[in-house]
């Protein structure tokens, strides 16, 4: 008992241990804030990634290599837990805007199954859009609907809720160039019908929808597809039902889960993120050495107190404890203000945002950057257990040389002079 009782009144005399707690404290909350944000960053992209993919995507070789798509879609739909498939034709296109030519993707869809397999409706919901618009025809010449992306119908700058005057509008004539056959050209014009918003920037920016049919039609292959998005009635079965579709269709079929189809763009922002953990977790070693040399300064300061605790019959074992207990206190207060600090400004960070923004005009996370409307956070508890769980190994670690200093001083030589 009196080994906590020491313990205490040293760290309580020294005024200069609380930048040692401030040290720690000021570790684990920037690792809890920082890999919080990248967790939410990570599970927004995910989320939009899968609002643009559907659950698995059955495709084959060749562009336009899907032939016979209907029986294909018949022989997927007789699995267990398929839910709903879409087919989808795309490829590359020229596209004429008032004059301008961008180069983009085109995106042929039956816009009714596109809805039930991924989030197309919700992309258009927000324009006062439906499914159904991409069908409608326009004129004696009998034009086709097009749904361009947010990012590729803008001609200025602002959103289209408070500036629609800087995006393409609706029933603006456009020009789609496509390859027919590989040795011509096709050339289409559409009308635009509406607009789609996915909030993954390279989507919006380089894809236009028009109907499946009328993307044969530029291409030239009337019944071949890309491929075949497939809805399952819940994502942990992907792995199962496409083993199933891979020995029902053959191996001459690729079949992807959408994380499989994004695998490189997953693995790089899950690198990212470890990358960020460790080179933050480097505060916290720095807070390590700042204990050791606190607690070393107060062994050499202390050292006549620890030859009386010895000649009293304080074992060697007992003043080593002392000072392990000094890390561990320290480490301790300073996890613990430093998770309440980590957590207070995740739950603040958005309103911190939108004050600093206010006053400078300067804004950590532009939404047109990160095409998110606010920063997006994740707080995984069992990672906040891991952060101050190593903090608190570390100042363990950290306390023993000056601990073994401590015990190994000779009482006699100590309390020789005094």
């Amino acid at each position: 008992m009196y080994k906590l009782f020491i313990s205490f009144r040293y760290l309580r005399r020294k005024k200069i241990t609380f930048f040692a707690v401030a040290g720690v404290a000021v570790g684990v909350m920037t690792l809890i804030v920082v890999l919080s944000v990248m967790s939410g960053f990570d599970k927004e992209l995910r989320t939009k990634i899968r609002g643009t993919l559907a659950h698995i995507i059955v495709l084959k070789r060749g562009i336009y290599g899907l032939d016979n798509y209907k029986e294909v879609i018949n022989k997927i739909k007789s699995l267990e837990h398929v839910k709903a498939c879409a087919p989808y034709i795309e490829g590359p296109a020229l596209l004429n805007i008032r004059g301008a030519r961008e180069f983009a993707y085109f995106k042929g869809i039956d816009p009714i199954a596109e809805a039930k397999v991924g989030d197309f409706e919700n992309y258009i919901k927000q324009f006062d859009n439906k499914p159904q618009d991409l069908l409608v025809v326009h004129g004696e010449k009998k034009t086709p609907s097009a749904f361009g992306g947010i990012e590729l119908l803008r001609i200025g700058e602002g959103d289209p809720e408070t500036n629609p005057e800087n995006f393409v509008k609706s029933g603006e004539k456009v020009v789609l160039v496509t390859i027919k056959g590989w040795d011509r050209i096709n050339v289409k014009p559409f009308i635009i019908t509406g607009k789609f918003k996915s909030g993954m920037y390279d989507v919006d920016k380089n894809y236009i929808y028009i109907p499946l049919n009328i993307a044969q039609e530029l291409v030239g292959t009337k019944d071949f597809v890309t491929g075949i998005s497939v809805r399952l009635d819940d994502y942990k079965n992907a792995p199962l039902v496409r083993k199933r579709l891979q020995k029902e269709l053959g191996f001459g079929f690729y079949i992807q889960t959408w994380e499989e189809a994004r695998e490189t763009f997953l693995k790089a922002v899950a690198l990212e993120k470890r990358v960020m953990a460790f080179i933050l977790f480097f505060i916290i070693i720095v807070a390590g050495f700042n204990i050791l040399a606190i607690l070393t300064m107060i062994v050499y300061e202390k050292s006549k107190d620890i030859g009386i605790l010895k000649a009293l019959g304080a074992t060697t074992k007992g003043i080593m404890l002392i000072f392990l207990l000094n890390g561990l206190l320290i480490s301790l207060f300073g996890s613990a203000i430093g998770t309440g600090l980590g957590l207070a400004f995740i739950n603040r960070i958005n309103w911190i945002e939108r004050i600093v923004y206010k006053y400078s005009g300067w804004r950590p996370f532009p939404p047109e950057v990160y095409y998110f409307n606010e920063i997006p956070t994740v707080v995984d508890f069992k990672s906040i257990i891991i952060i101050t769980s190593v903090s608190i190994a570390c100042s363990i670690l950290f306390s023993i040389y000056p601990a073994l200093k401590a015990a190994r001083l000779d009482p006699i030589e100590t309390l020789r002079y005094e």
